[in-house]
């Protein structure tokens, strides 16, 4: 729910000197990053719904190592 609420205001993912922080897990992300946290977390809960970035191959890669 805050990957998704911070998402809502905009993520820059093409800027890696802006970074966003999350209260669940602690730490300073990229929109990048942030994105693919919503991404893995949207695929575990609710499969095949859009974020709007296509990172299925490097899911599965991940999933793969």
């Amino acid at each position: 729910m805050e990957i998704t609420a911070l998402g809502q205001s905009g993520l820059d993912v093409n800027n890696p000197n802006k970074t966003y922080q999350l209260r669940a897990v602690p730490c300073n992300y990229t929109g990048l990053q942030v994105v693919f946290f919503m991404y893995v977390a949207l695929t575990q809960v609710a499969p095949g719904q859009d974020i709007g970035f296509d990172l299925q191959a490097e899911y599965e890669e991940a999933l793969r190592i």
